[in-house]
């Protein structure tokens, strides 16, 4: 018997007899794209792979063809009038990453902000089995609707999908052992505190001044730890949660953009670029295809004033962004600064340039904290997240490098290796 026919029967064994039909082709393509997740070393757990060797996920997106649904790409479902996607079915990488960062096991209670297609709530049912229960929440009475459809027509009748705010959690169901956000967050809200059980996780989407990373906490004793940070990208929460930002364009007549959380006076950025600028060079060399979203976390936590620069049509003139669509820029005041590159053996060397009248300063100063993440947290060494309520800061919390405030929590951000981080 082949992996992919263990895989189905296993998932028959969990949701029944509706196993998939629609031939051959799709049990290819799905073998395909999990064996391409599995070499890349997004997925490590056998749990994880065979859940998403089983749940056919062309069933919860029947509009692509088989080859769009099994490809490692996000699946826009739906757009709102001026043409903006509302909601998708998640890039099966990052769906993956998640799901290892969460570490659903038999019999846990689950709750998942945001039901999208209803895959993923498909995959949690798979890995909690029949002794488990996953609850999956929805603003959108659309996507609650589709999701239920699809559910139930590959088997996961036991899969509650409910219309309520994300925000507010679903009280009917806690406490959960995990709570696993689909939509991105600006915030941890109270609700999700108060469901969770202590010793259980939470995975997030969580944006910090606009750079987003789905964060794994473990919550103990009131606090929540991070265990593991990795990059991604989702469609904002909506409702109560919503957070808002705003953009200003950084030169006339082109396309270039600096996008920063509402909190932030961006005045300063706009026009910055027609004037004349200089550029400081860092010590710092990022290899061909390395990930540079590590630093960017970083810069986020060093600067109130981080946001994200965007050139979608090419680089904008002297020197090469680092990141054509989420470049790390800052704005203090009337000055402006920004990550560059240039090509050099092996790589990538960063700079930063700065415009405005005390510009040159400002790039100095990102430039030295690029440098600071260069020695300081590379080569096994990572940033740990602690995030608490406001007015109850664990006694670790005077130990972080950076100090970030939200509505209702505040994050506490600290290096350590990554074994520490791992507990």
């Amino acid at each position: 018997m082949g992996e992919a026919d263990v895989a189905h029967r296993t998932y028959a064994c969990i949701v029944g007899d509706h196993t998939d039909t629609s031939g051959n082709e799709a049990h290819k393509l799905r073998t395909r794209l999990v064996g391409g997740l599995r070499t890349s070393g997004v997925l490590r757990s056998e749990s994880v792979e065979t859940a998403m060797l089983a749940v056919p996920r062309h069933r919860f997106i029947p509009e692509a063809p088989l080859r769009a649904a099994y490809a490692d790409d996000v699946y826009v479902t739906k757009r709102n009038s001026d043409g903006e996607a509302v909601s998708s079915a998640s890039q099966p990488a990052i769906v993956a990453e998640m799901l290892e960062q969460l570490d659903v096991r038999p019999g846990h209670r689950v709750l998942e902000i945001g039901a999208g297609t209803g895959y993923n709530a498909a995959l949690l049912d798979a890995l909690v089995g029949p002794e488990g229960a996953v609850t999956t929440v929805d603003i959108d009475a659309d996507a609650v609707d589709r999701a239920r459809r699809a559910l139930d027509d590959v088997g996961c009748e036991r899969v509650q999908a409910v219309r309520g705010d994300g925000e507010l959690g679903w009280p009917a169901g806690a406490p959960y052992d995990r709570v696993i956000a689909t939509v991105g967050t600006w915030d941890l809200p109270p609700a999700w505190w108060d469901q969770l059980a202590d010793g259980g996780r939470l995975v997030a989407p969580l944006s910090i001044r606009g750079c987003e990373h789905s964060v794994a906490f473990d919550y103990r004793g009131g606090v929540m730890r991070s265990r593991s940070i990795v990059s991604c990208g989702f469609m904002p929460m909506r409702g109560l949660g919503s957070h808002e930002g705003h953009t200003v364009e950084l030169s006339s007549g082109r396309i270039l953009t600096f996008h920063v959380d509402e909190e932030v006076e961006a005045a300063g950025a706009e026009g910055a670029l027609d004037g004349r600028g200089s550029t400081v060079w860092t010590s710092v060399r990022l290899k061909v295809n390395e990930d540079a979203t590590q630093l960017s976390l970083w810069l986020a936590c060093a600067f109130p004033g981080y946001g994200r620069m965007s050139a979608p049509f090419g680089d904008h003139g002297l020197q090469r962004l680092l990141m054509r669509w989420a470049n790390p820029a800052v704005v203090e005041g009337g000055d402006f600064a920004y990550v560059v590159c240039r090509k050099v053996p092996g790589g990538n060397e960063i700079g930063v340039r700065g415009h405005g009248p005390n510009g040159a300063a400002l790039a100095a100063r990102v430039a030295d904290q690029a440098n600071l993440w260069d020695r300081e947290c590379r080569d096994g060494v990572s940033l740990q997240i602690t995030a608490y309520r406001e007015g109850e800061a664990p006694a670790d919390a005077a130990e972080a490098r950076f100090t970030v405030p939200k509505r209702h929590t505040r994050l506490a951000i600290r290096v350590a290796p990554v074994a520490d981080a791992l507990g």
